[in-house]
Order: C-alpha cells, then sequence, then structure tokens
C-alpha cells in the first residue's frame, strides 16, 4: 500500500515558476526605485513594469510584484512573461483560479507551450477541479510525450479515482523512455497485482531486481588479476583506464573506490565512490561504502545521513523481493513464492543493521558533545574516550526506544524503530510485538508491515507472513483520498502550515507536544512529500533532547522536500 500511496505525491512542483524556470530565473539589472522612478517619465513602457515585477520577485515581495505585471498587462494584454509571471505570483499566493485565467489567456496564445499547459493542469488540480486538470496534463503530453511529470499526476489522480488501468497506462508509458527505472518498474508491478495479472507482476518485479548494480557481475580479468596478485597501485591504474572507456558503469568507479581504500587514500576512496553514486542514485554499495568512508573518518553526521539514505535503498529492493513473492503466490507459484521471501529475508538484515549503526552513531555524536563540554570544566585526561563510557550503545539505545515507547505509545514510527533494534539482538518475538503494534496504529504503514511479514516468515508463521505482506501491498481507497488531499494540501506551503497551527490551537495541543505532528509527518512520508532518509536521522535525534541536533529535528520534518 505504501509504496502505491508514493505515486500521489510524486509529479507535484514545488511552486508553478518551476515549471518556467528558463523564462523566469533572471537577476534585476535595476532596483525597485530606480525603475519606479523610470515608470513616472515613460508610463506607456509595459517592460519597464515587468522588469519592477522580477526586481519585486528578488526581494520576494509576491503581491508587489503580482500588482507591477498587472500593470504590464493594461498596457500589452498579450505578454505572454507577464502573464505566465502573474499567473505565478498567484498561485503563491493560493489564487489557483486567477493564475488557471492568466495560464488560459496565455495558452490562447501559444497553444503549443508545454510548460503552459502543464501549469493549468497543475492549478486546476491544485484548486480541486480535476476533470479540467485531466485534460490540460494530456494536451501538454500530446504535445510532449515525454513530460514525466504530466504522467506522474494524472496517475495519482487515476488512482485517487479507482481507474486502475488508465493509471498503468502512464506508467507504462514512462518505462518506454526510462526502462532503467526501477521504481518505475516497481510501481508498475504493484499496479498489475491490482489488477490481479499476476505474471505481468511478476515479470516488473523481476526487472527491477535485474536492474540493480549490486546484482551486476561483470569484472574485468586484467584488473581482478593485479589486485589478486596484491598489485594494488597497478589495479588502480587499470581500473582508471577502464573509467575513461567506459565512463557510464558505475560498479568500476566502485571498485577503484575499494582499491584505494585498501591503501589508506580516504579522499580518493570517496571520489570514486560518490562518482559511482552520481551515475546510479540507487547503488547500494556505493551508498554504504561512502557512509562507511564517513565513519572511518569521525565524521558521525555524514556517516548517517549516507546509512539513512542506504536504508531506503534497501527496502526499495525488499519491496521488490517481497513483491515478487506475492505475485508468484497470486500466480499460484508457490515454491516460487516462498523462496523470493527467503531471498527477502536475506536482505532485510541490512535494514536492521544500519539502523543499528545509526542508533549507535547517534549517541557516539551525543557522547563526543558532552565530552567536548566537559573539557572547559575538567582536566582532558579525566575523560576517557566516548566509546569507552557506554559499554554497548545499541542496548543503550533499545532502552532509550523503550523509555520513548512508554512516554508516546501512540507514534507507530517508535515501535517500528525499536523493533529495528530488537531485530538486530536477535529478539524476535519482541520485535513481532513491536511491528504488530506500529500496524495497529498505522495500518497503512508499508516498511512495518513489510518488517512484520518477514519476521512471521523467520519465525514460521508462513500464512501469517503472507497475509501481512499481501496487506502491505494492498490498495484500500479511503487511504487513497486522504493522502491525496493531503498532498494537495502540503503542495500548498502557506495554507498547510496555518492548517497545522489552526489544528493544533483548536485541539489545544502543546507546541512541544509532537504526537500530532509526528502523525502527519508519517502520513506524508508515504506520499514522498517528506525526504524519509532525513526524517529517520531527525527522530533519531529527538532521542536525545539536550543534543545541539535535536532541536533542529524536531520542526525539520515539515520542510517541503524542494525547499
Amino acid at each position: 500500500m505504501s509504496y502505491l500511496l508514493e505515486m500521489l505525491g510524486r509529479g507535484w512542483l514545488g511552486r508553478l515558476s518551476d515549471a518556467f524556470q528558463d523564462r523566469l530565473t533572471r537577476i534585476p539589472a535595476r532596483d525597485c526605485e530606480t525603475l519606479q522612478a523610470l515608470i513616472e517619465q515613460n508610463p506607456e513602457e509595459h517592460y519597464l513594469r515587468i522588469e519592477l515585477g522580477f526586481a519585486c520577485l528578488a526581494r520576494h515581495k509576491i503581491a508587489q510584484a503580482r500588482e507591477a505585471f498587472g500593470a504590464a498587462l493594461k498596457l500589452n494584454p498579450s505578454s505572454i512573461l507577464a502573464l505566465v509571471s502573474r499567473a505565478c505570483c498567484q498561485e503563491e499566493m493560493g489564487l489557483f483560479d486567477d493564475a488557471a485565467i492568466d495560464l488560459q489567456a496565455a495558452c490562447n496564445l501559444l497553444p503549443d507551450d508545454v510548460a503552459i499547459r502543464f501549469g493549468l493542469g497543475y492549478c486546476r488540480e491544485r484548486a480541486g477541479q480535476t476533470g479540467e486538470a485531466i485534460e490540460h496534463y494530456q494536451a501538454a503530453l500530446r504535445l510532449c510525450p515525454t513530460l514525466r511529470n504530466a504522467h506522474e499526476r494524472l496517475s495519482a489522480i487515476y488512482l485517487r479515482q479507482n481507474r486502475i488501468e488508465e493509471a498503468v497506462e502512464q506508467y507504462e508509458e514512462m518505462l518506454v523512455d526510462e526502462p532503467a527505472d526501477v521504481d518505475l518498474h516497481i510501481t508498475v508491478a504493484n499496479l498489475y497485482l491490482r489488477l490481479e495479472r499476476a505474471e505481468d507482476a511478476v515479470r516488473e518485479f523481476e526487472r527491477a531486481l535485474l536492474i540493480e548494480p549490486d546484482n551486476w557481475g561483470a569484472r574485468n580479468d586484467m584488473a581482478e588479476t593485479l589486485e589478486q596478485a596484491g598489485l594494488h597501485r597497478e589495479a588502480i591504474e587499470q581500473l582508471h583506464v577502464m573509467c575513461e572507456q567506459r565512463p557510464e558503469c558505475p560498479e568500476t568507479h566502485l571498485r577503484l573506490g575499494d582499491l584505494y581504500a585498501k591503501i589508506g587514500h580516504d579522499e580518493a576512496a570517496l571520489k570514486s565512490y560518490t562518482q559511482a553514486l552520481e551515475l546510479h542514485p540507487g547503488y547500494l554499495e556505493a551508498t554504504v561504502k561512502i557512509g562507511t568512508q564517513h565513519l572511518r573518518s569521525g565524521r558521525y553526521v555524514d556517516a548517517a545521513s549516507f546509512f539513512s539514505r542506504a536504508i531506503e535503498i534497501n527496502d526499495r529492493l525488499l519491496t521488490a523481493y517481497v513483491g515478487l513473492g506475492v505475485a508468484q503466490h497470486s500466480a499460484g507459484r508457490h515454491a516460487e513464492a516462498w523462496s523470493s521471501l527467503d531471498l527477502a529475508a536475506s536482505v532485510e538484515p541490512n535494514t536492521t543493521l544500519l539502523y543499528s549503526e545509526m542508533a549507535r552513531l547517534q549517541l557516539k555524536c551525543a557522547v563526543q558533545q558532552e565530552a567536548e563540554a566537559s573539557l572547559h570544566m575538567s582536566p582532558a585526561d579525566e575523560l576517557g574516550p566516548p566509546e569507552e563510557r557506554i559499554s554497548d550503545l545499541i542496548d543503550r539505545q533499545i532502552e532509550r526506544h523503550h523509555e520513548m515507547v512508554r512516554e508516546r505509545p501512540a507514534h507507530a514510527d517508535l515501535h517500528y524503530r525499536l523493533g529495528l533494534l530488537l531485530r538486530q539482538r536477535g529478539r524476535l518475538d519482541e520485535a513481532i510485538l513491536q511491528f504488530q503494534q506500529a500496524v495497529r496504529i498505522n495500518p497503512v504503514y508499508g516498511k512495518a508491515l513489510i518488517k512484520l511479514g518477514l519476521a512471521l516468515y523467520e519465525a514460521g508463521r508462513s500464512e501469517e507472513a503472507m497475509h501481512a505482506l499481501q496487506e502491505a501491498l494492498a490498495i484500500h481507497p479511503e487511504y487513497v483520498e486522504l493522502h491525496y488531499r493531503l498532498g494537495v494540501m502540503f503542495a500548498d506551503r502557506q495554507q498547510f502550515r496555518m492548517a497545522v497551527e489552526h489544528f493544533e490551537q483548536a485541539v489545544k495541543i502543546n507546541p512541544d507536544n509532537m504526537e500530532f505532528r509526528e502523525s502527519l509527518a508519517m502520513a506524508l512520508e508515504s506520499i514522498g512529500m517528506i525526504d524519509r532518509a532525513k526524517a529517520m536521522w531527525h527522530r533519531i535525534c529527538e532521542m536525545s533532547p539536550k543534543s545541539e541536533h535535536a532541536e533542529r529535528a524536531r520542526h525539520a520534518s515539515f520542510r517541503h522536500t524542494g525547499d
């Protein structure tokens, strides 16, 4: 369910002006005061008013900019730039109907402009006029069939309307242009399951798994021979030649990073791993190794950031294996289904291990801060290394998570994260109870359902396991509608913040009480409107309320991903 909910947040722009960056990104040559004086001298020159509008935007004066563009339009109603610019101001102010009127006028003048067509659909959807939004998104796609944002918004609307076949068509068209996109394959596979096309779902899950670089097996014999002979510098030279010949191959950069790490050249290793990740942002092994390099250098926060990203990548792989097993089970291929779940069970420990490492790193950061603060009051020789002050960082974090669960028993994510730590410690039955509680609180918590299913599978409770995993991939229309509306509201950041503040005041919630905000953040994560990797680290930081990171973490989750 959670993976399909992500469809609802895909394709949203941070703001309408993002669709017109090539036209609206400009640095004014003159300031507002100078332009006002020039306008008084040349009142009929509409371009001066347009320039004034951009000067106001540079000062974040949206209302004044809107007024300036409006004045330009009175002088020249056919100015496309003024129409589009005022539309963006009006969208920023939440005036979606007014923005759409300006874009429609621009569209009448330039009917083949893709950005204007998409912008019209975007404004109509924001205003709740989904029928008109569909028409404009379809028109944009007729002009530019590869416009991904339009495909994604159409699929979100179709999913909300339970028009699954049409949602599938949008993603199938995207796959034609982006056949190596793992997320697209997993999404299509999930939708095929909803249509009871189990064999097609099996095929797409298999394709998703084959794309991952971690499954690639090609290696160059010469470089490998040199490496095995201990001739690391010669092997590095050979790999550099390979990188020049095939710069698009991420695995070669990864191997180069490994060799640099072996000879202690940390900076070069980090550079090579980063190049591998830039070539393939979903490369799990490269992400983990970048985190490891930061860890070796004592950059704990940077290490935790990459380990958190690695968790998201691993969970995506896990979703593909689980989806494959569920699809095979639906197709009556039960032996293959259990084999796929065996593979999923072998991948799952990566998440628990990485989360445990993040939890350890957070405590290291906290202890390090305490030690640095103590240096101002105590002689340095009275302080041992931070690691010696905590006998077992994982057990310490389990204790902290237990304390937080007692304080906030209605937080699904706390139960989920405690389950991960218990799972890593081999306390399977306790982990199952925590995952079950997370799911009771949040029935569409896909990650918790998947971890619950795999834990039940390992415990020999196969039928319960399959039920949990099927539920993780199910669609519930009422949750789709709720999350779609939440995504529309969140896209209007000013309205969203006002709604949150109004709700908190109405129910007299203490601003320091995170119960409401946490539940809302989890829902936004489900549709991809909040960066999950960052959110996980923020939540771990909250476990040490006195740390310098905790206060920033409390409200960071509500920052828009594009900000």
